[in-house]
This record gives structure tokens, C-alpha cells and sequence, in this order.
């Protein structure tokens, strides 16, 4: 069994969120980093078992957010190979960095389902309306044409608080925040 240490954890912790965050080809291309160090696409998407083209879209989402990083190598001919890898020094970084990204779109969430009022069908296939949608709509479903209904929001709003005060607490309790010097 492979031994547990720090950098097993952070790497454990690192692909889950990027995983929940990105899908599980990110989160798989974080774990083959983390086990080989450095790789090029080729052999990343080889290592994978994914489309190259896939993997390539998927690194460069990864990149543009920090999540990943390439040294670029430029050969005698011209030819420019980028070898990617894990920033493993700055993984508190990027997981508080994500955790504040994900409490921010929670935030915005809370925000659109505490101010508005919504109208449904009742068909779990069909979405919910705003009271502006739905008057546009005559009150009728635009996809079944039932009658549509007030939407009780109030337990998704509990859960996405209570999801805010959870994450809200794990912040505060692992990671410690540098505070400036007045």
C-alpha cells in the first residue's frame, strides 16, 4: 500500500475538488500528473485513455484557471512541446481559490432564488419559471401547456445556505488567511 503523506493528501484533496469542480477527465489528468510529474498532451491523453482533442480542451481550461501548469520547450527546429504539471507548492492556494470561487457562485445562486418567485408544471422534466416568465407564458407551461403552479423554494434556498455555512467554516478552520499590515 503506498505510504500517506502530505503530498498524497494534498494531491487526494486537490483531484476531488477539481474533479467535482471540471468532471472526471480533469480530475483523472490530475492524478496522472501527480503520479508521472511532467507530461505533454500525447502522452497525458495516452496515459488517460481519452481523446487527444478532449484532453487537450480539458488541460487548457485547467491552465487558464492556475490549476495546472506548462513548461514550454523549444527544440532545435523550432518546434514548441509544452510539458505540463502539478503546482503541488501552491495547492492551498488554488483549493482556497476554488473554494471562494465555488462560495461565490453559491452566493449568486442564493441571490436569484431568494428574489424571485417561481411557477411550475409540476413534470420534473420541465424547469421552473420566474413570475415574469410565467405571466409572459399566460401562466401556462410553454412545454405542456399545464397550468402552472407557485414553487415552494425554501428548502433548495436552506441547502444552498446551508452548503455556504459549510464551506464557510472548512475555509476558516484549513485555511489560515494572511492578513495585510495596517
Amino acid at each position: 500500500m503506498e505510504e500517506w503523506n502530505d503530498k498524497n493528501s494534498a494531491v487526494y484533496v486537490y483531484k476531488k475538488i477539481v474533479e467535482a469542480y471540471k468532471g472526471p477527465l480533469a480530475g483523472k489528468i490530475i492524478e496522472v500528473l501527480a503520479e508521472h510529474g511532467e507530461l505533454t498532451e500525447d502522452e497525458l491523453a495516452e496515459k488517460v485513455g481519452a481523446d487527444e482533442a478532449e484532453v487537450r480542451r480539458v488541460i487548457w481550461v485547467l491552465a487558464s484557471e492556475g490549476l495546472i501548469v506548462s513548461k514550454k520547450v523549444v527544440n532545435e527546429t523550432g518546434w514548441i512541446t509544452f510539458y505540463w504539471q502539478l503546482p503541488l507548492d501552491q495547492v492551498d492556494g488554488l483549493v482556497l481559490g476554488l473554494y471562494r470561487h465555488i462560495i461565490d457562485r453559491l452566493e449568486e445562486k442564493l441571490r436569484y432564488e431568494t428574489e424571485n418567485i417561481f411557477y411550475w408544471c409540476m413534470d420534473p422534466n420541465h424547469s421552473r419559471l420566474t413570475f415574469s416568465e410565467a405571466t409572459e407564458n399566460m401562466f401556462r407551461c410553454p412545454v405542456c401547456g399545464k397550468t402552472l403552479m407557485p414553487y415552494d423554494n425554501s428548502e433548495l434556498i436552506a441547502a444552498i445556505k446551508y452548503c455556504i455555512s459549510e464551506m464557510r467554516k472548512i475555509m476558516k478552520d484549513y485555511f489560515v488567511e494572511e492578513k495585510s499590515e495596517e
